[in-house]
C-alpha cells in the first residue's frame, strides 16, 4: 500500500509541476483578468486549487486520525468501493460543478502568492505518509460533497484529477486571453 501512496504522491507532484510551469510567467494583471463575470481568472483557479487541496489534506488526515482512535468518520459500505476517481466523477458530477464555500476563491491575493502556496502543497501531502502508515487505506473514508464516500487513495487520486482538470481550464483561458 505504501507504494501506491508514493505513486499517487508522485503523480500529484508531476501534475502540480505542469500547472506551475503553465502559470509561473503570468503577471499579476493578466492573472487576475476575467473573460466573463461568472468565470474565474487564472489567479482564482490557483486559489481554488490551494484551498481545495488543503481541505482534502485536512479530511484525509482527520479520517486517519479518527480511525486510529477507533472513531472512524465513515463506516459501512461505500458505493465507490473499488472505483477509480474518474469512474466516480463520471457517475456523480455534472458538466460544470460549483465549488463548496471552503474552496471558493475570494480573489484576495495575487497569482504569484497562490502559486507559491500551491508549490507548498507538495510538502503538506508528504506529511500524510506517516499519518497513513500501517492503516487500511480503503477504510480511511471521508465523504466528498459531490462524490460521496472517498477512501484515502481515492482522495489522493482526486487531488491529481482536480489539478489536471484545472490545468486544461487554465490552458484554454491562457489561449483565450492571448497569453
Amino acid at each position: 500500500m505504501e507504494n501506491r501512496v508514493n505513486l499517487l504522491l508522485n503523480e500529484i507532484k508531476i501534475s502540480r509541476e505542469r500547472i506551475i510551469n503553465l502559470v509561473v510567467n503570468i503577471n499579476a494583471t493578466d492573472g487576475a483578468n476575467k473573460l466573463a463575470k461568472d468565470q474565474w481568472s487564472i489567479q482564482e483557479i490557483m486559489e481554488h486549487l490551494v484551498l481545495a487541496e488543503r481541505g482534502g489534506f485536512d479530511l484525509i488526515y482527520t479520517a486517519a486520525e479518527n480511525f486510529r482512535l477507533g472513531k472512524p468518520v465513515w463506516s459501512g459500505n461505500s458505493e465507490n468501493n473499488g472505483l477509480s476517481i474518474e469512474e466516480i466523477i463520471n457517475k456523480t458530477w455534472e458538466t460544470k460543478e460549483k465549488a463548496p464555500p471552503s474552496a471558493t476563491p475570494q480573489g484576495k491575493y495575487s497569482l504569484a502568492i497562490w502559486t507559491s502556496h500551491f508549490r507548498n502543497c507538495d510538502d503538506l501531502l508528504l506529511n500524510l505518509i506517516p499519518i497513513l502508515e500501517n492503516l487500511p487505506l480503503e477504510e480511511i473514508i471521508y465523504p466528498h460533497f459531490l462524490c460521496g464516500p472517498l477512501n484515502a487513495l481515492q482522495r489522493l487520486e482526486f487531488i491529481r484529477f482536480h489539478i489536471d482538470r484545472h490545468y486544461i481550464q487554465i490552458t484554454n483561458l491562457k489561449k483565450d486571453l492571448g497569453l
